[in-house]
């Protein structure tokens, strides 16, 4: 006779504990986001403050605004680029390429922007469209003398 009480079998495990669903997945992904955010800022932070120096066209327009006696009265001697707020530049196989800049300088008097816009004709030498230095209230046309100024 079986006892119609009795138990058919071992009693069943309980149930898992909860393991956070996708919490930690998702956390990992965010801080993957994160991370590469970060890293892009910091290189777009390096190219516009370093590498922009070395452009060639910079390069060229920084001789230019050494050699101007307005811009050396009003930022002094030994002007150098101290960093880059914004920058263009585009290239077409068929009329050449045009680049624009606004660059911080510093001299030993005083510090304002420069404006650098200039075109490489295909086949031909780079040459300056604008050059203007914008220091405090005052706006110097590095161009205003020269016919052919930033032929290099």
């Amino acid at each position: 006779m079986t006892d119609a009480h009795a138990t058919p079998g071992p009693v069943p495990p309980p149930p898992p504990a909860r393991r956070h669903g996708c919490l930690y997945g998702c956390l990992i992904a965010v801080g993957i986001f994160l991370v590469a955010g970060i890293g892009g800022a910091f290189y777009l932070y390096h190219y516009m403050n370093t590498a922009l120096k070395d452009a060639p066209t910079v390069k060229a327009a920084i001789v230019q605004l050494n050699n101007d006696q307005e811009a050396r009265a009003l930022l002094g001697d030994n002007i150098e680029v101290t960093g880059a707020s914004s920058f263009n530049s585009s290239t077409d196989l068929s009329t050449g390429s045009k680049e624009s800049y606004t660059v911080h300088v510093k001299g030993t008097k005083g510090e304002g922007d420069y404006t650098i816009e200039a075109d490489t004709p295909r086949g031909g030498q780079l040459h300056f469209d604008k050059l203007s230095l914008q220091a405090g209230s005052q706006t110097v046309d590095v161009l205003h003398a020269e016919q052919n100024p930033g032929a290099i």
